[in-house]
């Protein structure tokens, strides 16, 4: 029995250095190699393209330019087809009395008070048009939607809206280009103008519908404007 262990254990012993030995060496030795070729190779493939500090500065110029320059020219596109659209209102009278009472400034000497209120009645206009078009907008916006109205008399509307808006923006810039500081008293004045015209075309329909009646009913009035007995 002692030889037998003796025996055992130096089989042993042998078997397990050889094998050890062999199996690492070999498994070491080719790994390393395969492994150091193949990053060698690998690094060897590998190319670096330098790239400016600015390189993305500029990309990002180019970038923001063209934006910009797109969004002037569909906004300049938008703004000539919605000028060449027909007006909702008539034509502006005010408007029209104001330039020519300013182009005549340029040859003859007009007083500032003309200017100004031709320029009030301007203003006037256009305060009473947006008013207009505010009270009309949801009427329209509602039969627009029910189909009632096409597309090119909504998008009219909203032309003709925008259009009010920049005319009025307009008299606040005339209005202190005529003087300085006025702005601030020229709204307030633009919208009592308003109000008083209104005022006066309203009784100027009452006016017109009393004759109508007492043309149509054959009925005759006293000096007074009491009926006559």
């Amino acid at each position: 029995m002692a030889d037998n262990s003796t025996f055992q254990e130096g089989f042993n012993s042998t078997y397990s250095d050889n094998f050890n030995g062999t199996f690492n060496g070999t498994f070491n030795g080719t790994y390393s190699n395969n492994t150091n070729g193949t990053f060698t190779d690998t690094e060897e493939k590998v190319e670096t393209i330098p790239i400016s500090f600015y390189t993305p500065i500029i990309y990002a110029v180019i970038l923001i330019v063209s934006l910009i320059v797109f969004a002037r020219r569909y906004k300049e596109s938008r703004l000539q087809k919605l000028a060449e659209q027909p007006e909702i209102f008539d034509e502006h009278d005010a408007k029209e009395l104001y330039f020519e009472l300013k182009e005549m400034s340029t040859k003859e000497k007009i007083h500032e008070k003309v200017l100004k209120a031709a320029l009030l009645n301007r203003g006037a206009e256009a305060i009473r048009r947006t008013l207009k078009l505010k009270e009309l907008g949801p009427q329209i916006e509602l039969m627009y939607k029910n189909g009632s109205v096409g597309e090119d008399y909504w998008e009219r509307f909203q032309a003709e809206t925008k259009f009010v808006e920049v005319e009025f923006r307009d008299t606040i810039q005339e209005s202190e280009n005529l003087q300085p500081g006025w702005p601030k008293m020229f709204a307030a004045l633009c919208q009592e103008i308003c109000f008083n015209q209104a005022l006066s075309r309203r009784y100027q329909s009452i006016l017109k519908r009393k004759e109508i009646c007492i043309k149509e009913w054959e009925l005759k009035l006293n000096s007074d404007g009491t009926l006559a007995k």
